[in-house]
């Protein structure tokens, strides 16, 4: 089993993006081999594909369709290529010699053997699709630094520092006869790939791989510098270029980034810079929603990371965390400031929620209730404890049915304020209930209260019929109740 130790080796195979970008260099093991150099192919995929069912002695045109899906003109064209190129018989019933002899060294390219490297990802022990002739390294400004830098251009004297993404810790994976086989089918179906317009190239699995073998015992460390840049044209916070530059994007390494993201919150901040939102009024409204969600995404990885063990809980706060930007962008309108609201009180439902659930009521120790009663409730209340359950709060909550209560500790969907109540039970069973721990001031649910009613009151229709007063709701008071609901929800981050 290989480890990754550190050695000074730093390769840089391709040149920094245009696009805003930042270096990371990624820790690998070389090992050297000897691989088959893949080829451009002569023939493009439907060319392949018709050639060989000939081959196979299916030449009716119309079985060639049905088993191809393409179009019976298309096909057409293609059998009088073959035709004139000599690819096929005069009557298009089999291959000629030199067509039998162009599919052949299609699919055999073990003739044309060359030295090279195999790259071993040391994060993920995952072998990259990439084989290389020869090691482009590059030397550190100053050879003993622990956060080397590099000169980007001698001319201009500009230097680059990337970030070292740490190595896993483990021994990794062995190469062995089937994983050097299989790097080097990803390897030649990615070349293919590149060089062929129609996207993938479908190649077989059998072909023959007798020149594929390890010229070394054990591999070398080295780190490669990869550039990440920001994923201007999909949904993902990041797009990592291909480190070898045979394509654009480097597929592989889309997911190891993602996972050493979650974990590593220093490459987080180094990478946040290439995240931006532009001017809403450059782009169309959905154009900036996405950039919008992007940008709430990143907040999450970077402020609030602890909230990814509770996915419900990080749905609620993840809209709360894009209501508060477009509302401070002022693209918003009444429909909009009265959904953040209805947000606000899912997010204070689903934390109940959770609450409950982790720490379940003794149903057992609640008095029986026939009906409402207020006194009764209030001694309940009282007799709790919580520290954060002030008069003003007893007195609002005692108002709850306790029948009602009781099905929300059994089956936790009822109103934010039942929720609460179901919620505080718990402390009966658990002194480190974290009701029990939180003040007052951090918790304020006075605050929590006057949102309900708000919500309340804009879930029903106003007019000047109803009696009592009704608050505007405005744009500075939802940015209030959204402030509150996130800093609610963080109070309770150490036991989540």
């Amino acid at each position: 089993m290989a480890a990754f130790v550190e050695t000074g080796t730093y390769l840089k195979f391709s040149d920094r993006p245009r696009s805003k970008s930042r270096p990371v260099l990624w820790p690998v093991l070389v090992h050297r081999v000897l691989y088959p150099e893949p080829r451009q192919p002569e023939l493009n995929l439907f060319q392949r594909a018709v050639l060989g069912l000939v081959r196979a002695k299916r030449v009716k045109q119309d079985d060639i369709a049905a088993l191809t899906g393409l179009h019976p003109e298309l096909i057409a064209l293609i059998v009088a290529q073959g035709v004139s190129n000599g690819w096929l018989t005069s009557d298009a019933n089999g291959l000629t010699e030199k067509g039998h002899r162009l599919l052949d060294d299609e699919e055999d390219e073990s003739t044309s053997l060359k030295a090279g490297f195999l790259i071993q990802d040391a994060i993920t022990g995952y072998f990259w699709p990439r084989m290389v002739t020869k090691l482009e390294q590059i030397e550190p400004v100053d050879p003993q630094a622990k956060f080397p830098e590099f000169s980007a251009n001698r001319r201009t004297g500009h230097i680059f520092r990337p970030y070292l993404a740490r190595a896993k810790k483990q021994s990794l994976p062995d190469l062995d006869n089937e994983l050097l086989a299989r790097a080097y089918r990803d390897y030649r179906k990615d070349y293919r790939a590149s060089q062929q317009l129609g996207g993938e190239h479908s190649s077989s699995e059998f072909f023959r791989l007798q020149g594929v073998q390890r010229l070394d015992a054990s591999p070398e460390a080295a780190r490669i510098v990869v550039w990440v840049t920001g994923d201007d044209e999909g949904d993902e916070l990041w797009s990592v270029k291909d480190p070898l530059g045979l394509r654009a994007g480097a597929w592989w390494l889309e997911e190891p980034v993602k996972q050493l993201l979650g974990s590593d919150t220093k490459l987080r901040s180094f990478l946040a810079p290439l995240i931006g939102i532009p001017d809403a009024g450059t782009l169309t409204n959905d154009e900036w929603l996405r950039e919008l969600q992007k940008r709430t995404e990143l907040d999450i990885l970077i402020e609030f990371p602890w909230i990814e063990a509770q996915p419900d809980i990080r749905r609620y706060f993840a809209r709360l965390l894009k209501w508060r930007r477009k509302i401070e962008s002022g693209s918003t309108w009444d429909s909009d400031l009265e959904a953040a609201l209805g947000d606000c009180q899912k997010l204070l439902e689903v934390v109940m929620q959770w609450m409950i659930k982790m720490y379940p009521a003794n149903v057992g120790q609640i008095p029986p209730a026939k009906k409402l009663d207020w006194k009764l409730n209030e001694r309940l209340l009282g007799a709790l404890g919580i520290p954060s359950f002030t008069e003003d709060v007893v007195r609002t909550l005692a108002r709850q049915d306790l029948r009602q209560v009781i099905r929300a500790c059994q089956n936790p969907s009822s109103s934010l304020k039942a929720l609460l109540f179901a919620a505080g039970m718990g402390t009966l069973t658990d002194d480190q209930h974290p009701l029990k721990v939180l003040q007052d001031e951090n918790l304020q649910i006075v605050q929590l209260l006057n949102l309900a009613d708000l919500r309340n009151q804009s879930s029903h229709g106003q007019s000047k019929f109803k009696k009592g007063k009704v608050e505007k709701i405005t744009q500075d008071v939802v940015l209030e109740h959204i402030e509150y609901a996130l800093s609610f929800t963080e109070c309770f981050k150490d036991w989540m």
